[in-house]
């Protein structure tokens, strides 16, 4: 595919997830609202986006939108949850892995990966607190509301996958051994190096999920907890409070990440993924076939050549 199509899906791709992601929160607003768990909303619409990921994924579906549009898919966190659950159906059907190492593949990548990008971030939040550097602003951008959210949603949530997009085709047009894991670590540790300045809070306030529910907003977060935990007081409560949300987070999406292995296992067996979509295209051109005969389309077709035009 050529490189300026996959940009071009990107944006459509990730603002797609952005909008699908901010009527999620509106649903989970509604429920959430007024309960001991109104502080989860964001978690449980994250949750939500893995689980998404994970049904597609372990269906073979998602995988063709990650073809089009690398990061327009795996920048949300349904492509992040797809991504850790394909750590178990690689070597499941290409190297005949147990299931126990299987699963472990995806728990573990979730544990380093998000555990260790939060102890870098939240330590970069409690540093900068101790450097004087003031808690995130939002540069005096205010929450956007009503209906204009899903319309900001959807194309900041499709610059941000373009962003990821073209810095991902530059980086591997540089070095062959990038990898969309390299970029995504990238991606989360954006979100906390822009927040002294301002930029990812912003960005929230405006965009809403089509910051929130990028990988960004990882970093965005965590680094704002090392800002809480050096406060203290009412902050550090508050910290710590977003401290477990984002563990409940983490664990629901690496529960998202097994279904997505159970699911593949379930309905493919040890089958790879690429036989299965040659499957696919197969069973699609036959059906196609069945339906439209060849015979159909060249009934009443004039094979008479004219002499004039062949001597031409």
């Amino acid at each position: 595919m050529k490189p300026y199509k996959t940009v071009i899906y990107s944006f459509f791709v990730g603002g797609l997830f952005a909008l699908i992601a901010q009527a999620i929160l509106a649903f989970w607003t509604m429920v959430l609202a007024d309960t001991p768990m109104s502080f989860f909303m964001g978690g449980a619409t994250l949750i939500s986006m893995g689980i998404i990921g994970c049904v597609l994924g372990g269906l073979a579906i998602y995988q063709y939108v990650e073809e089009w549009a690398t990061f327009g898919a795996l920048l949300p966190f349904s492509g992040f949850a797809m991504a850790v659950g394909m750590k178990g159906v690689g070597p499941w059907t290409t190297k005949n892995e147990s299931m126990g190492k299987c699963i472990w593949n995806c728990v573990w990548f979730v544990i380093w990966f998000n555990v260790l990008f939060m102890a870098v971030c939240v330590v970069l939040g409690y540093v900068c607190g101790m450097m004087g550097v003031q808690p995130a602003q939002d540069m005096g951008v205010p929450k956007t509301e009503g209906g204009m959210l899903f319309f900001n949603a959807f194309w900041v949530g499709g610059l941000l996958a373009v962003f990821f997009q073209v810095l991902f085709l530059i980086c591997k047009a540089i070095t062959p051994k990038t990898t969309p894991l390299y970029i995504l670590m990238t991606a989360w540790m954006l979100g906390a190096i822009l927040a002294p300045f301002g930029v990812s809070g912003a960005l929230a306030n405006f965009a809403g999920q089509g910051f929130s529910v990028m990988i960004t907003v990882g970093g965005y977060n965590t680094y704002n907890i090392g800002m809480d935990l050096f406060l203290g007081g009412e902050h550090a409560a508050a910290g710590l409070l977003h401290l477990g949300s984002f563990a409940l987070a983490v664990c629901g999406l690496a529960l998202t990440a097994l279904f997505t292995f159970w699911i593949y296992n379930g309905v493919y067996g040890r089958k790879p993924i690429h036989q299965v979509h040659i499957e696919k295209a197969q069973a699609s051109l036959a059906e196609l076939t069945e339906k439209f005969p060849p015979s159909d389309n060249l009934e009443g077709f004039d094979y008479d050549v004219d002499p004039e035009a062949e001597k031409a």
